[in-house]
């Protein structure tokens, strides 16, 4: 029985804690308003803050307790089918629960007035009756509030859930999209390969088993560890190295305090990928790709940021270069970051010199 009755606690769209504070200040705005009021009208007794007090803690303490209930009555207003049944349930529970609530507090509250004076009311008297009727307006007042605070809280909740479904889905969206786009491209890295050098064709496609291997292991996944990203784009860069062993070079530098941290899956590919396209293709000799994963602060903050760097040397003028920010995996990054960090998150790039160009990306520890 004990077991029900805090599952329905727990069920309400308000913690327990969060709902004994609100209740705390509410108390404490009326009991200040109380002793304000006889301050100001002079009244000829002394204000009695324990009945005043205890007066205002039992009313709402008894709507903490038939907080469920409340709650039971905003998900039968939720529920859309049988509209007419429904509203006279609404209706019915609301009257139901504005009574049982005045009698019980009332009745406490004589109580306390017996063991303040030594004098008990008549609760079923004339003036039992009015102090019902009158009170019975507050109550309904005060059911409608806590109804259309449950109501708002539960539609927000609702609505913040149905949001993070939907972005989500945008982002698996994405992530998808990415799949074909880095196939295609690949695929005509080797085709173009096999009339030229059969052989090393044949090494291209074998590592791209193991390239398809690790993206059907990652498929499911938004958010992978710096390490499997790494091993993943290591595998990519050896296939690329067959086709330009003799113009690339590789560098990595990667914190070992970071492999761990989680970032978007397959978010450095479409860098390391134009790095090579813009950086290492049209060149006449050896060109470099760095790839630099390390944690920074932000000295105004304080706040911690995973700062992740691919450079590429370069032969080929600015204009072309620039050209490669318009391109799907370009986008693709920029929209994916949009929709996990909102604008918690740098991406630019640009030229550090003449011959050196930056792609960074930095996201919030905290968010990872």
């Amino acid at each position: 029985m004990l077991k029900i009755v805090y599952q329905s606690y727990k069920k309400l769209p308000i913690s327990l804690f969060k709902m004994g504070l609100i209740g705390l200040l509410v108390c404490f705005f009326f009991i200040t308003k109380e002793y304000t009021d006889h301050l100001i009208n002079e009244y000829n007794y002394p204000f009695s803050w324990f009945f005043v007090s205890s007066k205002i803690i039992i009313n709402y303490l008894f709507w903490f307790i038939l907080s469920p209930l409340v709650y039971a009555l905003v998900r039968q207003v939720q529920n859309k089918s049988g509209l007419a049944s429904n509203v006279i349930k609404v209706l019915f529970g609301v009257f139901l629960l504005t009574i049982a609530h005045r009698a019980l507090v009332t009745k406490v509250n004589d109580v306390v007035y017996f063991l303040s004076t030594g004098y008990m009311k008549d609760f079923f008297g004339p003036n039992g009756i009015v102090g019902m009727v009158v009170g019975s307006f507050s109550s309904l007042i005060e059911l409608i509030v806590l109804m259309a605070l449950f109501f708002a809280i539960d539609y927000q909740k609702r609505y913040l859930k149905n949001q993070k479904e939907l972005i989500a889905a945008q982002l698996t969206s994405l992530q998808m999209q990415l799949h074909p786009h880095f196939l295609f491209n690949t695929l005509h890295s080797i085709s173009s390969m096999i009339d030229i050098n059969p052989r090393k064709a044949q090494k291209m496609l074998t590592k791209m088993g193991t390239l398809m291997r690790t993206l059907l292991e990652n498929d499911l996944e938004q958010m992978i560890t710096i390490e499997r990203e790494i091993d993943f784009i290591k595998d990519y860069l050896d296939l690329e190295q067959i086709r330009y062993a003799d113009k690339m070079t590789i560098h990595y530098r990667i914190s070992k305090e970071v492999i761990e941290i989680k970032i978007p899956n397959m978010i450095l590919q479409p860098l390391v990928e134009n790095a090579i396209k813009y950086g290492i293709v049209p060149a006449m000799n050896q060109g470099e790709i760095r790839i630099e994963i390390k944690k920074k602060k932000d000295e105004s903050s304080l706040k911690e940021y995973i700062n992740l760097s691919v450079s590429n040397t370069s032969e080929g003028n600015k204009t072309t270069i620039h050209e490669k920010g318009t391109g799907l995996g370009i986008q693709n990054i920029r929209k994916r970051l949009e929709g996990i960090y909102a604008d918690g998150f740098l991406f630019e790039s640009r030229f550090v010199n003449p011959k050196l160009y930056v792609a960074q990306i930095s996201l919030p520890l905290n968010n990872l």
